[in-house]
């Protein structure tokens, strides 16, 4: 049957769009159990920052698995725990098929609308193409929308990306310091579980924290209400 009969027969019009509607509320519980056990910010740090997830939704389901999530989380909690910054998913949201695969930077662009708020945007594809390098793949990408800056990552990416990416956000290049996760060189030493941000990089990383506060372009979460015992 072709697609236009689809459109001229009311009773399969009205089938297909039951069907669309259907489909996002199937896959919000996939989504919600994707990120139940997801680490949330340590209530003593001095900023909990909230993320928002952005997950292609593939024929198969989610692309992003919980234990992927949660390892993304848990790095980037451990390596800004020296800033006195904590992370946690505060609201996940399904992209469509076509993010599966982000091919360009007018596909990176089409996620600006979606950024608004005073939370982090990460957006979560399959396959995240270079678009500096024909043919090659990337893990991760800090990208903007005017002054904001979002982050788009890639499945296939190492658990310290979404680390390496909010270092982006919080004013890092690319770094040759040994230790450090915003340097993309191949080395030995230290082993990649010793890898962290540099000192200098923590230093570097306080006033641009400070000017997005202060700017209101990211808040910190409310804090939990603590009790008194009587």
């Amino acid at each position: 049957m072709s697609a236009a009969s689809i459109y001229t027969d009311p009773m399969l019009r009205s089938l297909a769009v039951l069907a669309l509607l259907a489909g996002p509320a199937q896959a919000a519980p996939d989504l919600d159990a994707l990120t139940k056990a997801a680490p949330t910010c340590d209530p003593a740090r001095a900023h909990c920052i909230g993320l928002s997830l952005h997950i292609a939704i593939g024929d198969t389901g989610a692309v992003a698995t919980a234990d992927w999530i949660t390892g993304q989380l848990a790095g980037a909690n451990r390596h800004f725990a020296p800033l006195d910054i904590g992370y946690q998913v505060v609201a996940v949201d399904a992209l469509p098929a076509s993010a599966m695969r982000v091919e360009n930077r007018k596909e990176r662009d089409s996620f600006g609308p979606q950024v608004k708020g005073t939370v982090i945007h990460v957006f979560v594809t399959g396959h995240l193409d270079d678009v500096d390098v024909a043919g090659a793949m990337a893990y991760g990408v800090t990208w903007r929308r005017g002054a904001t800056k979002f982050i788009i990552l890639s499945t296939q990416a190492w658990e310290r990306t979404l680390a390496h990416e909010l270092g982006h956000v919080f004013g890092l290049p690319h770094s040759t310091y040994a230790i450090s996760i915003m340097n993309k060189t191949d080395r030995k030493e230290p082993s990649v579980d010793q890898r962290t941000f540099a000192d200098e990089e923590i230093k570097a990383m306080l006033p641009r924290l400070k000017a997005l506060l202060r700017g209101k372009v990211i808040a910190g979460l409310p804090k939990p209400a603590t009790t008194v015992a009587p």
